[in-house]
């Protein structure tokens, strides 16, 4: 089974969602801002991806901004990083596309055909 974590208001999220339910893969879609993935989870995908760190941060959004991020992000431990993610779902780049506790995908850029779901 899919996980996909989204912020349902984001468009961007909309469309990956509308995607996949086009495909008909199914998913569980859970609310990035009521729950976001727990500090274990978000180190484990992190670690796995191979991907840094900044993959994971939502660089356009309201909290990486007032937060002062940019500054920061560079600094940030691995452990820090996902503590910081797992506080508050909006500083995560989205949608987030898991499966087997194996990311995917973080945010959307390509169709999903492409990752043979």
């Amino acid at each position: 089974m899919l996980t996909f974590y989204e912020y349902p208001k984001c468009s961007t999220c909309r469309k990956a969602k509308a995607e996949l339910t086009a495909l008909g893969v199914d998913f569980n879609d859970i609310n990035l801002k009521e729950t976001p993935p727990s500090a274990e989870m978000l180190k484990q995908l992190m670690t796995n991806s191979g991907l840094p760190l900044k993959s994971f941060f939502n660089t356009s959004g309201m909290s990486y901004r007032a937060l002062g991020l940019k500054d920061k992000l560079q600094q940030l431990t691995i452990d820090e990083a996902a503590d910081l993610l797992s506080s508050d779902g909006m500083l995560i780049k989205r949608p987030l596309l898991i499966k087997d506790d194996q990311l995917l995908q973080v945010g959307y850029r390509t169709n999903y055909k492409d990752l043979g779901i």
